[in-house]
């Protein structure tokens, strides 16, 4: 018995943490883009896979699935192993991250369509066929509506069962930015420079904040009572949620397309001008900068205190959420189209996908790589400040998974149990 009891704490011991899933573009319904699934560098690469076609899509995992948008269609993939599940054609090109959400993965293509698919096999649910123009953004889906913002100036919102229109607001500009939803609002960024928020209790507009004539490609985060986002007048943009008064205004003075992510007070955003900026949430001041060689219109994706993001010099970056020190890079490739995308990340993995349509997938654990595309060293300028320290705050929406401080309970565990029947 003594023996039983301890091979059983000793299994759970090494048995793995949870994945948590990255279901959408940027985490969660907030754009947060942080998760307390831990990748810590230095990574290997475990596995890669080419998909044959271009992808412009940010990558989604449930449930151990990699689901990526092409301009093929739809693919999922076995995170584990990197094996091709299924892939479902659409008839235009799939830029956008899908999301998935109870068994079904949505989409907006570039050929007017909105998908509706079964990720068990990819088989089609519904289409949407009567948009003007195509998606470029990527959807919600909350409470059996999917919102989704189209090339045509509609903002839709979609019954799921069914795949009808429940309503939609007409903006007159078009849409290419990921709606966000959080504190009573959804919202999203306009070409032309509006920020409009919708009131979903009303389904009609609640505010809207005029940046000016540049297109906001930047997709809304929303916390601590904020929307943040970038514009390609060169500013980033926090506004109240309540009412969309401005509170602050960085300047940056370069293209903003990068979608800001969040934890502890900090926003992080890259730039065209080829930095990753940290900036202070609640003043607007900048924290630190690191510079590539390279456009930042990668949205970071964060893991505990590490902030991942690509950038368009072909070169995946790992760095200290607090000071910028760079920890980690690793080359996607030498071609053009070799530069990522959006990172995602679940359980110890971080996974990756180039312009060019290669599916990198990174462990923290040390593994074996395969088709690994060797790494060079790029010349990369930094510049670290000291942060002032911001009071922790906790995304909603976010998933928690168990982390190190479960082994080590689990072993003391086990020590008392068989201290105790000796």
């Amino acid at each position: 018995m003594k023996k039983f009891i301890f091979l059983l704490m000793a299994s759970l011991l090494i048995t793995p943490a949870i994945a948590s899933d990255w279901s959408m573009f940027k985490k969660d319904a907030l754009h947060s883009g942080f998760t307390t699934d831990a990748v810590n560098p230095p990574l290997t690469v475990a596995w890669t896979f080419d998909l044959g076609y271009d992808s412009d899509s940010s990558p989604v995992i449930v449930n151990d699935v990699l689901y990526v948008g092409s301009n093929y269609g739809i693919h999922a993939i076995d995170a584990k192993t990197g094996r091709e599940l299924w892939r479902t054609h659409t008839n235009g090109f799939v830029k956008s991250a899908p999301t998935v959400a109870d068994g079904v993965l949505y989409a907006g293509a570039d050929d007017n369509r909105f998908y509706a698919m079964d990720i068990n096999d990819g088989t089609l649910k519904w289409i949407y066929k009567n948009a003007t123009n195509g998606y470029t953004s990527s959807p919600i889906v909350v409470n059996n509506l999917a919102y989704e913002g189209s090339k045509g100036g509609s903002f839709y919102a979609f019954d799921v069962r069914n795949g009808e229109i429940s309503w939609q607001v007409l903006t007159g500009k078009v849409i290419e930015s990921s709606p966000a939803m959080g504190d009573g609002i959804i919202v999203f960024g306009t070409n032309g420079g509006l920020i409009i928020a919708i009131d979903p209790a009303t389904r009609k507009e609640k505010w809207r904040y005029d940046t000016g004539v540049s297109d906001i490609l930047s997709s809304p985060l929303i916390a601590e009572g904020s929307v943040f986002v970038g514009s390609n007048d060169g500013n980033v943009y926090a506004l109240e949620t309540a009412n969309g008064t401005l509170k602050w205004k960085y300047s940056i003075g370069s293209n903003v397309q990068s979608s800001p992510s969040y934890k502890d007070g900090t926003i992080f955003i890259g730039s065209r001008d080829s930095n990753l900026y940290a900036i202070d949430a609640g003043t607007g001041n900048l924290k630190w900068k690191v510079q590539t060689s390279g456009y930042v219109d990668s949205s970071p994706a964060i893991s505990n205190d590490i902030v991942y993001f690509g950038s368009r010099n072909n070169f995946l970056y790992g760095l200290d959420v607090n000071t910028g020190k760079l920890l980690f890079r690793n080359s996607t490739g030498q071609k053009d189209k070799d530069y990522i995308s959006s990172p995602a990340i679940s359980g110890n993995m971080l996974y990756a996908v180039t312009n060019s349509g290669i599916v990198y997938a990174y462990s923290g654990v040390a593994a074996q790589a395969t088709q690994a595309t060797p790494a060079t060293t790029p010349t990369v300028k930094e510049t670290t400040v000291t942060p002032m320290l911001s009071p922790t705050v906790t995304p909603t929406a976010t998933k928690k998974t168990p982390g190190f401080e479960y082994p080590a309970v689990m072993l003391l565990i086990a020590v008392l149990i068989r201290k105790r029947f000796n």
